[in-house]
């Protein structure tokens, strides 16, 4: 499921009969001092006020596994809010990233609790029943901003998705370059950087070509995310793709065999 929580990314992965959920980045809000006239007595909040309503929604108490791809706001302010509601037993985030301002907070929090934070680096992979997990990025252990997200690669049968947190043409390059068999023709993928220009680079959408992209931006924002020339790479190819912002969040059911089975749209 990809949350809608605006200008950030918050994915949710159920394994059956819930036995292990995954979230990958807790959306968050990306505060500028020109917003300072804006602000209210009540701070609005993502993670505690969008993604904590929707999980407990879900029956959804336990969080098994804790994806924070990267250190910006948009991808992990959250965290912090949905830790004080929502059991996580284990953080992943990339190498050095926990040192980062942006993941002060969630940091704090996890040491209270006592959630281990696990850096995580390309090569290293799980299974949880007949679904392989495997991280393809990044590759060392200096922590840089965007190439350094933890790319996350998930096969169940025939179903085989990517999601790349805010991987910019470089990060997307190596990936090709090491693990091209694995990504060509995937099922899902979850855009680089919000469809950003700097991402979803034509080389890298013609050697996926993935049957469903998901670009998570926020309705009219700011950056204008998904760029009008990230979406042509799409469109000129016949791929279908959706935007959390507008068309809301994202729910794919897969079976056994790996087999699209649902697609709702939840405005």
């Amino acid at each position: 499921t990809f949350i809608n929580v605006g200008q950030g990314d918050s994915i949710l992965i159920e394994s059956p009969r819930r036995k292990h959920v995954l979230l990958i980045d807790s959306g968050g809000i990306l505060r500028f001092q020109t917003d300072e006239w804006k602000e209210r007595d009540a701070v609005y909040e993502v993670g505690r006020q969008v993604v904590v309503p929707y999980l407990k929604g879900k029956g959804i108490a336990t969080i098994n596994t804790m994806i924070l791809t990267h250190a910006d706001a948009d991808h992990v302010e959250g965290a912090e809010e949905i830790a004080k509601e929502i059991r996580i037993k284990e953080i992943h985030v990339s190498p050095n990233s926990w040192a980062e301002k942006a993941m002060d907070e969630m940091r704090i929090e996890a040491e209270k609790q006592s959630i281990p934070i696990i850096e995580q680096i390309a090569g290293r992979g799980w299974h949880i029943g007949q679904t392989a997990f495997a991280y393809l990025s990044p590759t060392d252990t200096q922590y840089e901003g965007n190439n350094d997200s933890l790319v996350l690669y998930v096969q169940h049968g025939d179903f085989r998705a990517l999601f790349t947190g805010d991987l910019e043409k470089d990060g997307e390059q190596d990936l090709i370059h090491h693990y091209g068999p694995y990504i060509r023709n995937i099922t899902l993928l979850k855009a680089g950087h919000h469809g950003s220009k700097t991402s979803s680079a034509d080389e890298f959408v013609e050697h996926t070509m993935p049957t469903l992209t998901i670009f998570t931006a926020g309705k009219d924002n700011r950056y204008g995310h998904p760029a009008q020339e990230v979406v042509e790479r799409f469109e000129k190819r016949g791929l279908r793709y959706f935007t959390t912002g507008t068309d809301g969040t994202i729910e794919m059911g897969i079976n056994k065999k790996g087999e699209v089975t649902s697609l709702n749209i939840w405005h």
